[in-house]
């Protein structure tokens, strides 16, 4: 109605991208990033959830400076990738718009049914804070402005991975070697993440492989199906330019 049903190439990319920001932005970030995730974090009083807590997790020291990749790292990450595949490969945003909502939604669901907690190593961390150690302030900031309801799956591991994921999948469709480089970096900050969540004793080493195979799962359901499409356009596309200059 608004392009008077005219298909054009403008008209393409604003569709595109204006279903992306819905996607991403007012689906993922506000309405279930946010609202419905801090909703989940107010149902059960403190001191109460599943302890998850292995042989293995209650061995992981705890390392403050692994903050850099919990906040400094891995929001401009999240958000770079979101935005090139909002505004840039536009057309292959839908994928990444719709499996952080399915994995965002998938989660939520379980933080109601299943609230798994790391109410009890915050307690000893604050219990004994590290005077005057930068990192380490920072993260008890983490847990003063975060609920400790809402830790399996990890978001940070899946939204990490599944960002990871986008970048593999497009330096696969267009290798080269910047799109090399960046889903190697990617694969980097990603596994960063997910060990920074366990050295600033904020998730369990369950939440982060939940989190990973669940934005494994849904990314290579959703990107089959989307990109495969835009591939099919793709080639429409490029024989119609082809036969109109012949």
């Amino acid at each position: 109605m608004f392009f008077k049903q005219k298909s054009t190439r403008k008209s393409v990319y604003v569709t595109f991208v204006i279903g992306n920001v819905v996607l991403m932005v007012v689906l993922f970030y506000f309405l279930l990033n946010n609202v419905a995730y801090d909703w989940t974090g107010q149902l059960y009083p403190a001191g109460s959830g599943f302890r998850l807590d292995s042989g293995l997790d209650s061995i992981i020291p705890f390392v403050p400076q692994m903050v850099i990749f919990y906040v400094y790292l891995f929001y401009p990450f999240t958000f770079l990738t979101m935005l090139y595949f909002s505004f840039i490969e536009y057309k292959r945003g839908y994928a990444l718009g719709w499996s952080l909502v399915a994995i965002n939604a998938i989660a939520i669901l379980i933080y109601v049914i299943f609230p798994v907690s790391t109410f009890w190593y915050r307690q000893e961390l604050l219990a004994q804070p590290m005077v005057g150690n930068i990192w380490a302030d920072q993260v008890y900031n983490v847990f003063v402005n975060d609920s400790s309801f809402n830790c399996f799956p990890s978001l940070h591991a899946a939204v990490s991975t599944i960002c990871f994921f986008a970048w593999f999948q497009y330096a696969k469709l267009k290798p080269g070697k910047t799109t090399k480089a960046v889903a190697i970096a990617a694969l980097i900050i990603a596994v960063g993440v997910i060990l920074s969540t366990l050295f600033i004793k904020q998730h369990y080493i369950a939440d982060e492989i939940a989190g990973s195979v669940l934005a494994l799962l849904v990314g290579k359901l959703v990107f089959d199906k989307f990109w495969k499409n835009v591939k099919g356009k793709d080639r429409l596309q490029f024989s119609s330019n082809k036969s109109r200059s012949t």
